[in-house]
């Protein structure tokens, strides 16, 4: 099948291209990085006359693009996208109805969720990890050891040189999403403030279901909007304008919330306790002993990072209610132990004590960290255990199968 493969610099591309090809499908990648993903001219002037010149049988991107979707709908092109973000934009869904749209998310609920709405062309599938590739860094012996197409490590060194610099009791890698909700909040009256206060309380204790949506009714965004508008009113034309909010944008507001309060909870608590070494973008933002690493690059160097931690710390961003973030899969596809808040799809495929360690509670992640940090033998039985779980259920050749066959249907 001739496919034109649509992408902007996603993880899964190379993956995808790679496996794509193996199963037999020609493929062509444009590559396109949108200032502005709902308008852009110069895009669709020359994807448009790419079309024309591959004459492909099917559009495939990792994440949704509308202006993707529109072109493809109006040469009567099937698009597949295969989204490793969640939750998707809410600007998108205007765009998710033509016909020539096949939409798959990792999130079960956020599925649901769309389907209720009426969205026929949406639909589940997890993620994947290339355990060809990870086994041939890790296992090989030589740093980026699945090739040019990849990269190594920039410095040359040896697999075992990697993991021995990247060794430490804890490792957390990613972004703390320090959210905007203290500027949202700010301008309304103690009422609406302790209402939203008292969502994100309850909704901090519980995982694998979302609580926060149901619970913004419409009289709540009236007055909080309401109150938008007399400040902006009152502020004038000279002063900033405070948007209006919609039900999504609040509870994910909170979400993000959430998870900024429960990533630097326990961080900065096993921080105090042991060797807990903080990879990202950006600097630790409280005074801690907290090791400050700066970012690893996610094919060269992320997975020694992954198989040198004793344990690797990913709470799931609160937005993803049901699905396994890709984060999760590449910690275990590496041989890591992975310790992950309970998440629904999560606990459907991987045990709590043998493949994973799950927490319902930060008290209860505390305590298991410090638990198999003590009992070595109980912690490296748990390492590399789930690998033969991800062979057989989240490989992108099964994936990617399967999303061609029912988008084919």
């Amino acid at each position: 099948m001739k496919i034109l493969f649509y992408d902007m610099g996603s993880y899964l591309y190379d993956d995808c291209l790679e496996t794509l090809k193996e199963m037999g499908h020609e493929v062509r990648t444009v590559y396109y990085h949108f200032d502005n993903r709902y308008e852009d001219d110069f895009f669709c002037e020359r994807f448009e006359a790419k079309v024309n010149e591959i004459e492909p049988e099917i559009i495939f991107s990792v994440n949704f693009f509308p202006l993707v979707a529109k072109i493809a709908n109006e040469h009567g092109l099937l698009y597949i996208s295969w989204s490793c973000d969640s939750p998707l934009a809410e600007g998108l869904e205007e765009y998710f109805d033509y016909d020539t749209n096949r939409i798959w998310l990792f999130d079960r609920q956020e599925v649901v969720g769309y389907v209720k709405k009426g969205h026929k062309n949406v639909f589940h599938c997890p993620l994947a990890v290339n355990m060809k590739r990870l086994s041939a860094m890790l296992d090989g012996g030589v740093s980026g050891g699945a090739g040019g197409v990849y990269g190594g490590a920039s410095d040359g060194a040896s697999a075992g040189d990697l993991l021995r610099k990247y060794a430490c009791d804890v490792s957390f890698v990613g972004s703390l999403y320090n959210a905007s909700l203290e500027g949202i909040v700010a301008p309304l009256d103690k009422y609406l403030q302790g209402y939203i206060e008292a969502l994100l309380q309850v909704q901090m204790e519980i995982y694998g279901t979302d609580i926060l949506t149901p619970s913004i009714p419409d009289e709540i965004l009236e007055k909080i909007n309401g109150q938008y508008k007399a400040l902006n009113e009152l502020a004038g034309a000279e002063g900033d304008a405070v948007s209006e909010l919609n039900r999504k944008g609040l509870a994910f507001a909170i979400q993000k919330q959430i998870t900024f309060a429960e990533r630097v909870t326990l961080i900065d608590t096993l921080g105090s306790m042991c060797d807990m070494r903080f990879y990202s973008t950006k600097e630790y933002p409280f005074e801690s002993n907290v090791k400050f690493m700066g970012p690893v690059k996610y094919h060269s160097q992320m997975p020694y990072v992954f198989r040198a931690s004793r344990i690797n710390l990913c709470p799931t961003l609160r937005s993803i209610v049901s699905g396994i973030p890709l984060r999760s899969l590449d910690i275990l596809a590496c041989g890591g132990v992975l310790m992950s808040n309970w998440q629904p799809e999560l606990a459907e495929f991987f045990s709590d004590g043998e493949d994973v360690i799950m927490y319902s509670s930060l008290e209860e992640a505390v305590d298991k960290a410090t638990w198999y940090l003590e009992h070595e033998e109980e912690r490296t039985q748990i390492a590399g255990h789930a690998r033969s779980i991800l062979e057989e259920h989240f490989s992108y050749g099964d994936k990617l199968e399967q999303i061609l066959r029912e988008s084919l249907r």
